[in-house]
């Protein structure tokens, strides 16, 4: 223990002169201590709650990783111009998501690859707590347990957040190219743990993943014995999660498995648009969005005071970028809906509620209306619709087709729609259309399209056309300053 916490110590002075290698080294934290740390399993629990932190950040889920993906392809447009998704919302080069490194710092004279808040930053945390638990574990077995699990769930969920953002999902490469990222699982505990090192493949990073998912199934508890849950992991979490994966994998029995085990013990519920329970004029599902925990989370970031201040949420909150002044004073609305995505709804669809004209051609998301204050609220990340539809799409591609269309209809009829009868390539087909329109503002547009190796047929207020699925720029680039100082990494094709 003495040595990791010198090593630790021998990096906090060293820093300054591996600076080209600070992406995924840990930043001095202003809540923890480097001795609290690695101490006991108060200390370890408190570089977990960093990791937990990361993720909010509007660089990542508190903002990016939730819209660009909309952006990206053509459910969301550009509304008021801020500066914000001109290129990606016609996938200019260059404009892409940016987890790896520092979006809010492009690439230039003044560029540092330094980053608080990327990817690898919430990964080196996870593995500072996998490396310093064997240590601690016997203060309590069941917390330490616990605490791994949580930390090898967050861990899984930022590499597959790069690999769906750097790489291709396996079985889909273009032109054979299969590198995924760089994966670390040991923590940096000094500057001579920040070496360069070449990509994976992608299956490798996949292969990770689902490991760490496995793993953590097995040393979690149920959401009902999770005091803070959804806004901790739970098995049910790590479980969706799972699915998640194997659904981009194309392992679609596995994902079924996974999503039925989740839904079979999760709290969540099902919210049921066709009613409205309190009698306030609208339906549960538009009032679920205004509530402090939503209904259906599986798995929700907690975002608290200490976290956000009224300058970040008026300038890159969710309920900022998706909403104008109506209701929401000083809102920017820098999104808005595509009139491609409005024409998708069917009548009767009770989530058209949440999309409010405010202009003419300008309709806005309800989504998100910073219940909180200052525009802050809490982030699902995982619901019980979204999982609901894997388990629709997995039974669909494995040929149980009457149990894909009992767990569509599940959800069209609850969002006041009449039971699909599809069948075959119509079936699959129905169930990404309700993903389409259940999942917007939630980050799975495009992921979902690329994971298909589909074409995006592009807005047409914004010139329309199609974006080619061999396009290179499908996936992201890496930043030029990381190439710069490390050659055993290439960019993706043809940046």
């Amino acid at each position: 223990m003495k040595k990791i916490i010198y090593s630790l110590f021998a990096f906090a002075l060293l820093a300054s002169s591996c600076e080209d290698m600070e992406f995924i080294e840990p930043d001095p934290q202003d809540r923890i201590t480097i001795e609290i740390a690695l101490s006991d399993l108060n200390g370890v629990n408190a570089v977990l709650n960093s990791a937990y932190n990361r993720l909010i950040n509007q660089n990542y889920y508190g903002q990016e990783m939730m819209i660009t993906p909309d952006v990206l392809a053509d459910n969301l447009v550009v509304g008021v111009n801020t500066g914000r998704y001109i290129g990606e919302q016609v996938n200019q080069v260059r404009s892409h998501i940016s987890i790896w490194d520092d979006p809010a710092n492009p690439a230039g004279a003044a560029y540092s690859v330094r980053s608080t808040y990327n990817a690898y930053r919430t990964i080196n945390d996870c593995n500072i707590i996998l490396a310093t638990l064997p240590d601690v574990a016997s203060e309590d077995e069941a917390r330490a347990a616990d605490i791994e699990g949580q930390a090898r769930f967050i861990r899984a969920l930022s590499y597959h957040d790069l690999l769906r953002v750097y790489s291709y999902e396996p079985g889909q490469e273009v032109g054979g190219w299969n590198s995924g990222v760089v994966i670390r699982t040991e923590a940096v505990l000094g500057a001579s743990g920040a070496d360069i090192r070449t990509r994976s493949t992608n299956v490798e990073g996949y292969d990770l993943v689902k490991a760490d998912l496995t793993a953590a199934i097995a040393l979690l508890p149920n959401a009902a014995d999770v005091t803070q849950a959804p806004n901790r992991v739970s098995k049910e979490a790590a479980q969706a999660l799972l699915a998640r994966v194997y659904l981009y994998e194309g392992s679609y029995a596995l994902a079924a498995t996974q999503a039925q085990a989740a839904l079979a013990t999760t709290t969540a519920t099902l919210v049921d648009g066709t009613v409205d329970t309190d009698g306030n004029g609208t339906d549960d599902y538009y009032d679920s969005w205004e509530e402090v925990v939503h209904p259906e989370s599986i798995f929700e970031l907690a975002i608290s005071l200490v976290d956000w201040n009224s300058v970040d949420g008026v300038n890159a909150s969710l309920c900022s970028i998706t909403n104008t002044d109506a209701g929401y004073a000083g809102a920017i609305g820098a999104v808005r809906a595509s009139a491609e995505f409005l024409a998708a709804f069917e009548t009767g669809d009770i989530r058209s509620n949440l999309w409010v004209e405010t202009a003419a051609d300008f309709t806005e998301c309800r989504k998100w209306r910073g219940e909180l204050g200052d525009y802050r609220e809490n982030i699902p990340l995982i619901r019980y619709s979204e999982v609901l539809l894997i388990l629709a799409e997995a039974k669909a591609r494995t040929g149980d087709e009457p149990g894909a269309l009992t767990d569509l209809n599940r959800l069209r009829t609850n969002r006041g729609l009449a039971a699909s009868t599809a069948s075959g390539a119509a079936l699959i087909d129905a169930v990404l259309a309700e993903r389409r329109l259940e999942l917007v503002t939630e980050g799975h547009r495009f992921f979902d399209m690329k994971r298909l190796g589909m074409d995006i047929a592009k807005p047409a207020s914004n010139g329309g056309g199609t974006f080619q699925y061999d396009d290179f720029r499908v996936i992201a680039p890496l930043n030029p300053d990381y190439l710069s100082i490390n050659d055993l990494v290439g960019d993706n094709p043809n940046y």
